[in-house]
């Protein structure tokens, strides 16, 4: 190791703590087998500077730098500590919990915190565990930060739920991704996993690496646990000459689904091999897949979106992302329920989403997802019907849902499925979307929807009339009584009766909505006269005029958000996850921030720009009044005479006199003739004393 660029990197990484630089620094580290003693003066340098100064991207360094064989020092534990604190939130920043990870244990080595910290990250609600200790399987629950211990649920009607010591599952614990082909691994009921099918499935699922003997171990307390030793001996010898990691292997006949002819041929294959764990995709077979889905033609792919959508479903499950992009590139535009947008698509295009068994769903999402990103896949979570919704929205952020949702149009579906999951959003923004406003805009339609989005409509509708518990909630998210009278005032989808009877039942759980009744609203809302456009339809834009100069800086604003800013972040926020599923992840929060910031500022522009109209100021006739593309002279009643240039909306700029017509000033200047005298801002009173045209070089340049 060379000392001297060592000794760089560390001064680069205290001078300027950012990622960069902690990077380049780790990248350095981890190419050393072993460290030389002269590198513990340089690295007790680092470790120094940093318990002074911790910013979370230092904290995250210290913990990847834990996992390498570096020389063990307080100053190195003491620097660790800090660590977790910073990067903890503060209900699990906790003694209990940071005995668990043994972060102040000298007993306990630094290779061993960090792998205790990597599992601390993953101990989620639902995560699949398996502890080797007590060869138990289960399901985590909730951490308490008090006892310092987990809940473990029973799996699949293995074991009891109990609290177990949170060190001994950060010891010891294996942990899998949920789904349901986990169930098979302990069940000894219907078909058994071949020895093959089961180290596939957990290779697949599991978060972090597990050896040959604990797979072993796993089998042993799950499907094979009421094997004898001499069966399972036989079983565990492996299956048809296969080994554990062999990829697809040959099922059920001599064609596989890779090798399938028609898209037909491809589903029947898949199911059959779906039946006997046949095992993830390898780089072969994915050139198989490209090569067919490249040579489809468009017209069958249209013909038959459902069994496409099971084709794409079925190969997602068994395919790593990197060669499932390679597989979705040629089907993009040959899907029709990929349409260009989904919140502008007719209903007929996303059917298949409705149609499919729930098992293909979760496939198609994740296939949608990695075809175009995050941001389309949620746009579909505002417009795809109920049941695909649990799939879709487990690949997605809670806050983009609510973000991109709190400014469309929420349909019944998505108001029920996040009503149905409130105990996961009890905390977000995301339940606040169920209000009065957004399920009346959800249930006045004017035709009845294709029977996918049928059952969502039904069902929100009956929680508004008869659930007690959605009336109440409903009534607790609205900011007022009136305010609640006044949207089922235009509830167009409820006749006089079904009025009533919805008030009288809501009256029963608010006092004050029986008083605001009682003092003869009732009626009036009971008998509501509903005009055809009712009260929940958006005011009408009013068209702007600004100078062509200012919307098109407007449009390239847009242009740079939506090609170069918009693209940087989406890179950003797949950068920031790969770094590791923290609680506390810095760098994914800001990155989160900063999409959020640019969806809006996004949404603003295409709002404004839909609303302003450009106008060429060499049109504009001048003369004796004031109008936009003038140059006016006023006279002030405190502060006499002073000159303005009159242009557009977004055109102010205070520096050079350029008055917007949309300001106060502006607005009061604007439509008065030369030597009329009227108010403006400042209980002031201003006389116009000249008008003329614009100097032709600002011309020039608001035309330009």
């Amino acid at each position: 190791m060379d000392m001297a660029v060592l000794e760089d990197l560390v001064l680069s990484a205290l001078d300027a703590p950012v990622k960069a630089n902690f990077d380049a620094l780790y990248n350095t580290l981890a190419k050393e087998a072993e460290f030389p003693a002269d590198s513990g003066s340089i690295l007790n340098t680092l470790w120094e500077g940093l318990i002074e100064k911790l910013n979370p991207e230092a904290a995250v360094f210290c913990f990847r730098a834990a996992e390498l064989q570096l020389p063990e020092s307080e100053l190195f534990r003491k620097v660790l500590v800090n660590s977790a604190t910073t990067l903890l939130p503060p209900y699990l920043a906790r003694p209990p919990i940071m005995r668990a990870i043994g972060v102040r244990d000298e007993k306990v080595k630094v290779q061993e915190v960090a792998a205790r910290w990597v599992k601390l990250q993953l101990l989620k609600n639902g995560t699949i565990v398996f502890l080797p200790g007590s060869k138990r399987w289960g399901v985590i629950g909730t951490i308490d930060n008090i006892n310092g211990t987990v809940i473990i649920n029973a799996f699949s009607g293995i074991g009891l739920n109990s609290a177990t010591p949170l060190d001994i599952v950060l010891k010891e614990a294996i942990l899998l991704a949920p789904g349901p082909e986990l169930a098979k691994l302990v069940s000894t009921t219907g078909a058994m996993p071949t020895y093959t099918g089961f180290h596939t499935i957990i290779k697949r699922r599991a978060l972090i690496p597990v050896t040959e003997e604990i797979i072993k171990e796993m089998a042993l307390a799950g499907c094979a646990r009421n094997m004898t030793p001499a069966a399972f001996a036989q079983y565990w010898q492996g299956d048809e000459g296969g080994t554990a990691g062999a990829s697809a292997a040959a099922v059920s006949g001599e064609r596989r689904s890779c090798n399938g002819r028609s898209l037909q041929e491809i589903c029947d294959l898949l199911q059959e091999e779906a039946n006997n764990d046949p095992g993830v995709y390898s780089d072969a077979d994915t050139e198989l897949f490209v090569k067919f889905f490249t040579q489809l033609k468009p017209e069958p792919a249209k013909r038959n979106p459902k069994l496409l959508a099971m084709d794409i479903s079925g190969i997602a499950l068994r395919m790593s992302a990197a060669n499932l992009e390679k597989v979705i590139a040629p089907m993009r535009a040959k899907a029709s329920f990929w349409p260009e947008s989904p919140l502008k698509a007719p209903f007929e295009s996303l059917a298949v989403w409705g149609d499919l068994p729930a098992k293909n769903l979760e496939g198609l999402a994740k296939a949608t997802i990695i075809a175009f990103d995050d941001d389309y896949l949620t746009e579909c979570a505002l417009v795809l019907p109920l049941k695909a919704l649990n799939s879709v929205c487990a690949l997605l952020d809670a806050e983009q849902i609510y973000e991109t949702a709190k400014n469309s149009r929420c349909s019944s579906d998505l108001l029920m499925w996040i009503w149905k999951n409130r105990k996961k959003h009890k905390h977000n923004e995301l339940l606040s979307l169920v209000n009065i406003e957004n399920v009346c805009r959800a249930l006045n339609v004017t035709e009845e929807p294709p029977r996918a989005w049928n059952a969502a409509l039904r069902e929100l509708k009956t929680s508004l009339m008869d659930k007690s518990d959605f009336q109440a909630f409903l009534l607790e998210n609205c900011p007022g009584v009136e305010e609640f009278a006044l949207v089922l005032q235009g509830a167009t989808f409820l006749g006089p009766r079904d009025r009533q009877s919805l008030l009288a039942k809501m009256a029963r759980n608010s006092e004050s909505l029986r008083e605001y009744l009682e003092n003869g609203a009732a009626h009036k809302l009971i008998n509501a006269n509903v005009q055809k456009e009712d009260s929940l339809s958006a005011p009408k834009e009013t068209t702007e005029f600004t100078s062509a100069l200012s919307r098109q800086r407007m449009q390239d604003e847009l242009d740079d958000l939506v090609n170069v800013q918009i693209p940087e972040n989406r890179e950003a926020l797949k950068t920031a996850r790969a770094h590791g599923d923290f609680r506390e992840n810095a760098e994914f929060d800001a990155a989160k921030e900063r999409r959020n910031f640019l969806r809006r500022r996004r949404e603003e522009l295409e709002h404004d720009l839909a609303t302003i109209q450009a106008m060429l100021m060499k049109n504009v006739s001048v003369d004796t009044t004031a109008v936009i593309g003038s140059v006016v002279e006023v006279e002030f009643s405190d502060t006499g005479k002073d000159t303005y240039y009159l242009l557009g909306a977004r055109d102010g700029d205070p520096d050079k006199k350029y008055l917007s017509y949309r300001s106060r000033l502006g607005a009061a200047i604007l439509g008065h003739s030369v030597n009329d005298t009227f108010e403006v801002p400042g209980n002031r009173t201003c006389k116009l004393c000249a008008v003329k045209a614009l100097p032709a070089a600002l011309i020039a340049e608001l035309d330009a």
